[in-house]
């Protein structure tokens, strides 16, 4: 048994050396969550929740609600009120217990959201806020990007299809619940998604519709050890946690006595 969390890339590597063995694998891979928001939902708290299901972790996270589906009608106002409070994060390091915002894992890592951000720039997309390093003086030599929001992206674009792995938001409008239901589930990826509304009959609809291991509804990123965790299509296979994370590490036997 081979039990794996990271890319989907080292995934499928990970996969093919599996079969090799004849060996159960259970994979947790990359993810490009759609978030929703509907224009009957509770836009306070789904502020606040979009906020932290994209910028915690500073965006290092693979369930991060990486594509904002918001209702056209309130689109507009949802979008630049999010603006406001992604540009009052503080960042610092991670030591400072006044720091909202902390650097990326690696240099490394900060130069590849850097490039996939300014490659989302030359396919068309308009960085509403971040889209760069701070440039306040005692901030210089950490691995920073700004919590960044895109829009004039559509769901086919190179940055609405990719996992990026760091804190930049795709925003996009939507119109109906079945445009909104093909774009949510246009993606290779699977893990998790976010619905926010007051009407629940839509909501449980929508939910059953979206091609994802978790769905979140008037909540975001909330786990528990009793429910299971995984992925559809390239976001893994297998489960952890709950009773199906058990049985993944057990084989099934029938025994048969004759009487």
């Amino acid at each position: 048994m081979i039990s794996f969390t990271g890319g989907t890339s080292t995934g499928k590597i990970i996969a093919r050396e599996a079969a090799s063995r004849m060996a159960s694998i259970a994979l947790e891979l990359g993810g490009k969550s759609p978030h929703i928001v509907f224009a009957d939902a509770d836009l306070d708290l789904a502020l606040s929740e979009v906020l932290n299901g994209v910028f915690s972790s500073s965006g290092q996270s693979c369930i991060a609600g990486t594509r904002l589906f918001v209702e056209r009608s309130i689109y507009d106002d949802f979008v630049a009120t999010l603006v406001q409070l992604s540009h009052s994060l503080r960042v610092g390091p991670p030591d400072d217990p006044t720091s909202e915002f902390a650097p990326l894992s690696s240099f490394a890592h900060r130069d590849k959201v850097e490039s996939m951000v300014q490659m989302a720039i030359e396919d068309g997309a308009t960085v509403l806020v971040g889209g760069a390093r701070p440039d306040a003086p005692h901030l210089a030599n950490g691995a920073y990007y700004l919590p960044t929001i895109l829009a004039g992206v559509n769901n086919k674009s190179r940055i609405c299809q990719q996992e990026v792995f760091g804190p930049v938001l795709c925003a996009l409008p939507f119109d109906s619940e079945e445009s909104l239901i093909e774009q949510a589930n246009d993606t290779a990826f699977g893990l998790g998604c976010g619905i926010w509304t007051k009407d629940f009959p839509k909501a449980y609809r929508v939910a059953k519709a979206i091609e994802a291991g978790t769905v979140w509804i008037n909540t975001y990123k909330r786990l528990s050890v009793s429910a299971p965790f995984g992925g559809f299509k390239e976001s893994g296979v297998g489960r952890e946690k709950g009773f199906y994370g058990i049985r993944t590490y057990q084989e099934t036997k029938t025994i048969t006595v004759g009487i």
